[in-house]
C-alpha cells in the first residue's frame, strides 16, 4: 500500500511540471510508473496545484504557495502513512 501512494505522490508531482511544459504527459507517466488509466487522478490533481498557482501575480508567490497547493492534493495519500504524515 504505501509504495502505492508514494506512486501517486510522485504521479501528482511529475504532472505539474507536465502541465507547465516543462515535461510531457508520456515523461511524468513515465516518471510516476503509471499508465494512462493510473495517471488521469493524480493528472487532475496536478491541474487543481497549477490553476491555484495562476491566480498569483509574480513569481515569488508561485513559489511561496507552491508547497502549500501541492500539499493539499497530497493528503490523501500521506495521511495513510500514519501520524508522521500530518
Amino acid at each position: 500500500m504505501a509504495k502505492k501512494n508514494v506512486k501517486k505522490m510522485m504521479g501528482v508531482l511529475s504532472g505539474v511540471f507536465a502541465h507547465t511544459g516543462h515535461l510531457s504527459k508520456e515523461e511524468a507517466m513515465e516518471m510516476a510508473g503509471m499508465d494512462k488509466a493510473e495517471f488521469k487522478d493524480v493528472y487532475d490533481k496536478a491541474a487543481n496545484v497549477v490553476k491555484k498557482l495562476e491566480s498569483y501575480d509574480t513569481a515569488a508567490e508561485k513559489y511561496d504557495k507552491f508547497s502549500e497547493h501541492l500539499w493539499e492534493e497530497l493528503q490523501e495519500y500521506v495521511k495513510k502513512f500514519g501520524p508522521f504524515g500530518v
